[in-house]
């Protein structure tokens, strides 16, 4: 047996329709329509794992997973929410909760949530309640340094640093930071743009030892190629035309703490043998000086490149990148961890109603599901956006729903209420992709079948033969 699950739920069909597919699938399930009976059984009998219902009469899914935490905390708890419940799904992660499972589900919906609480490591299991935001709060003073030259930015380390996601992937890399974050060793961290490379680099700073030093960004795709070699190493009066006084570079400003070279694979390759030097021997010339400067710098490097690729076009150097490659990070893509979209949505919508003092707002539900469908090629700094706009549209409302988001002002085409709710399907088989499309075109018309039918330019009566074949979940409009 994979592990051993309590299954709870009031409404007996759905009861039996999870237990017949758990057992299935090689799991051990004991099944209860009375939240009393299955705390009763907790009592005496361990389990791996608790599914229930959000809505039962004798007590709600939020108090059977608080008295799971308080009592059983090696149990985790996957609760079943309502259709398209998202604020209760993103609070119920805040409180605890490994995951949620939204209704309708088909039979391959529930397994994926199951079996990945299993596959999980298990001291990554349980979420830390009341805290989604995987990362460090510490304030530290910032170093008063000046900074000038092109593209150089400084980052104070007095504010609140994080990462939010409970994806295991993210997860896992905010559980290394106490490892990595002390030592002086070079950081590379790979990711597409938008990912949150520069935030996981200014973590790392802020984790160390050297969270009171400087921390220095460079944008290396934005330098110049004259000006890159003076930008990293400064220079001397008169070494070039222009240089009408001495300069410091990047590495003399990063002194003592960090610097962040954003996007390194676009430095020029003659450049970067003074790159390594640094590296290698901790010290390098101005340009115009005969003498060498010692330098006490941890480098952190981010690229959105295949560096591999770069290598191979003779782009980068092979033996700068087995230099900072001491501590390979991969950032995931956000259409590889689409279960920390409502989180990090929540997350926006708060950091911007504080910034615009503006009352508690929420993301609907029908705009939930609208974000959990998109391919993110921006990643998370398109979905920054996305819910920047909507915060600044929704003004007065409480709710910020698709069209305070996806706005026609700001798009180059109007697609129409059908072509939203087919658009941004993935490439899956095709009994999901009708469930998908039928889920949203009823979310668009809050449940209503034979509207959505219409949306669809099907019957009612095909709606509800499909959600039946696909083993959806959830009452069905009758004749």
């Amino acid at each position: 047996m994979k592990g051993r699950i309590l299954i709870l739920d009031d409404d007996k069909l759905l009861l039996g329709f999870m237990e017949e597919h758990l057992s299935m699938n090689n799991y051990e399930v004991i099944a209860f329509d009375s939240p009393l009976k299955a705390l009763s059984y907790l009592e005496k009998n361990a389990i791996d794992l608790v599914v229930s219902d959000v809505k039962m009469n004798e007590m709600t899914g939020d108090e059977v997973m608080n008295h799971i935490n308080k009592n059983y905390p090696e149990t985790g708890v996957i609760l079943i929410t309502g259709f398209g419940s998202i604020n209760h799904s993103v609070n119920a992660i805040r409180k605890g909760a490994f995951d949620y499972i939204t209704k309708p589900f088909t039979t391959r919906e529930i397994l994926y949530r199951v079996d990945r609480y299993f596959e999980t490591p298990p001291e990554e299991r349980k979420q830390e309640p009341a805290a989604p935001v995987a990362a460090s709060e510490k304030s530290k003073p910032a170093s008063d340094k000046s900074r000038s030259g092109p593209a150089r930015k400084s980052a104070a380390s007095n504010g609140k640093v994080q990462m939010v996601g409970h994806n295991p992937h993210i997860k896992r890399l905010v559980s290394m930071l106490p490892t990595i974050a002390p030592s002086s060793a070079p950081i590379l961290i790979q990711g597409e743009s938008g990912t949150g490379k520069e935030v996981f680099a200014h973590l790392i700073h802020h984790e160390s030892d050297r969270a009171t030093g400087p921390y220095i960004k460079i944008n290396c795709a934005n330098l110049p190629t004259e000006l890159v070699e003076s930008t990293l190493f400064g220079h001397m009066k008169g070494a070039f035309t222009g240089a009408i006084n001495d300069q410091k570079g990047a590495f003399d400003e990063a002194d003592g703490g960090t610097l962040l070279l954003d996007e390194i694979t676009e430095i020029d390759i003659t450049i970067q043998a003074k790159l390594l030097r640094v590296l290698q021997e901790k010290e390098f010339q101005r340009i115009g000086s005969q003498k060498p400067k010692r330098v006490d710098v941890r480098v952190i490097a981010t690229t959105n490149r295949n560096i591999q690729d770069a290598i191979s076009e003779n782009q980068f150097r092979e033996d700068l990148y087995y230099r900072l490659n001491v501590f390979p990070i991969t950032i995931p893509p956000l259409r590889e961890r689409l279960d920390d979209v409502p989180l990090l949505a929540q997350h926006f919508v708060d950091r911007y109603t504080s910034q615009y003092n503006l009352e508690k707002k929420y993301i609907s539900k029908e705009l939930a599901t609208h974000m959990m469908n998109q391919e993110w090629k921006g990643n998370v700094r398109e979905l920054d956006n996305k819910v920047h706009r909507g915060v600044i549209l929704s003004q007065g409302d409480s709710e910020i729903t698709t069209d305070h988001v996806e706005d026609n002002i700001f798009s180059n085409v109007d697609e129409g209420i059908k072509s939203e709710v087919l658009s941004d399907i993935p490439l899956i088989p095709i009994d999901e992709m009708e469930l998908q499309m039928i889920k949203k075109a009823l979310e668009r018309t809050q449940g209503n079948q034979k509207k959505a039918a219409k949306l669809l330019g099907i019957s009612d009566r095909t709606i509800r033969n499909k959600l039946k074949n696909s083993g959806w979940v959830g009452e069905l409009d009758e004749d």
